[in-house]
């Protein structure tokens, strides 16, 4: 398969730092997408395989996120490793991706929002690095769709405060823009390109599966960061049931707890 990039893509990706493709994924695929989904959701939750994430929601107890899950699910693996993702994401990048983390946000009714904040500071072991997000279901302001603050991506990191977050004072002047998406449309956007995701105030799940590369010249890297990351949440949460994170920084502005 060979990726064409369009000169107003490529114009949109250096402006903003962004770029939304709708219908990346064909009916079939995203058909296929949603099932596995489902069934991902359904896996128990485990210590030592894919990572499960749980959150406090008016309804209960409901799974925030899901993570490494590469090596259990066919479907997922092929999509994630092979055709068209990893081939836009390293056209956009220049040179060839290898993916670096996968994960699906599930932000089920209720589901806690993310701070404005950028990726990079979460990812100490690569420096060319890229975000696919595709929509599982549809992603809307009222619940939780991304807001990016374009532009601003090839200014490195900006105002970070404690938690590895742009400082909520800075935030407040940033001219955020909405990026409504429908199943099976894709976003890639930049590392340090701000972004954050208000709570979702509907009765409709805002599922979303979130997959970053890594230029391969770095190396394949993911075994290493999910090392790294469940060496990092496991000293988190030892110092408090209070400080447990689903996330290297604490962008979550959900109610993380144990898994039920």
């Amino acid at each position: 398969m060979t990726i064409s990039i369009t000169r107003a893509q490529q114009d949109q990706w250096q402006q903003t730092g962004y770029l939304k493709l709708p219908g990346f994924l064909t009916p079939d695929e995203t058909r296929n997408l949603q099932e596995w989904v489902e069934e991902i959701s359904e896996w128990p939750a485990s210590d030592d395989q894919w990572m499960h994430h749980f959150e406090q929601t008016p309804a209960g107890i409901r799974l925030a996120r899901t993570e490494y899950l590469l090596d259990f699910h066919t479907g997922i693996h092929t999509l994630l490793t092979s055709g068209k993702i990893p081939e836009y994401a390293g056209s956009l990048m220049g040179e060839p991706a290898v993916l670096y983390k996968e994960k699906i946000n599930y932000k089920y009714p209720g589901g806690g929002g993310y701070a404005p904040h950028q990726d990079a500071p979460a990812y100490e072991f690569i420096h060319n690095h890229i975000t696919c997000s595709i929509a599982i279901d549809a992603a809307t302001p009222e619940n939780g769709c991304l807001f990016f603050a374009p532009d601003l991506h090839r200014q490195g990191l900006l105002h970070l405060d404690e938690h590895g977050c742009i400082e909520p004072e800075f935030a407040l002047t940033l001219n955020w823009e909405p990026v409504p998406m429908q199943p099976g449309d894709a976003l890639f956007f930049s590392s340090y390109a701000p972004h954050k995701s208000p709570p979702n105030k509907t009765e409709q799940p805002r599922r979303t599966l979130y997959l970053t590369y890594n230029a391969l010249a770095e190396g394949d890297r993911r075994e290493e960061y999910y090392a790294d990351k469940r060496r990092s949440l496991a000293e988190i949460g030892q110092t408090s049931a209070e400080k447990l994170q689903i996330s290297k920084i604490g962008h979550f502005n959900g109610k993380p707890v144990e898994r039920s």
